[in-house]
């Protein structure tokens, strides 16, 4: 009976040019992957970071307390900036862990 299992499995082997067209596509998800979580972090630290230094001066006039408000505000970026770095590395990370499980099941399919 296990003979019969074994003779039935079919063996799918790819070509040089599957190969290098499986490669080609792959560095084509990495690179529009890179740009996307890289346009994703441009807007998040540019939103966490501008906010509250702009938020800072312009409570600074308004009480006219020279830098506390704007240090503070600067502090405040720092934070948010960092924040928002980790959770686009994250968010990276977790996309390329699911793309390369999906390319296992897919290979192993074929």
């Amino acid at each position: 009976m296990e003979m019969g299992k074994a003779a039935a499995k079919s063996v799918k082997t790819t070509t040089p040019v599957e190969d290098e067209l499986d490669k080609k596509l792959a560095t084509i998800n990495a690179r529009t992957q890179f740009v996307g979580a890289t346009m994703n972090m441009g807007w998040r630290l540019a939103i966490t970071v501008v906010v509250p230094i702009v938020a800072g001066v312009k409570l600074d006039e308004h009480f006219q307390t020279a830098p506390s408000y704007t240090l503070t505000g600067l502090i405040l970026a720092a934070a948010a900036g960092s924040a928002a770095v980790w959770a686009t590395i994250k968010e990276v990370n977790v996309e390329t862990s699911n793309n390369l499980k999906d390319n296992r099941k897919e290979k192993r399919a074929k």
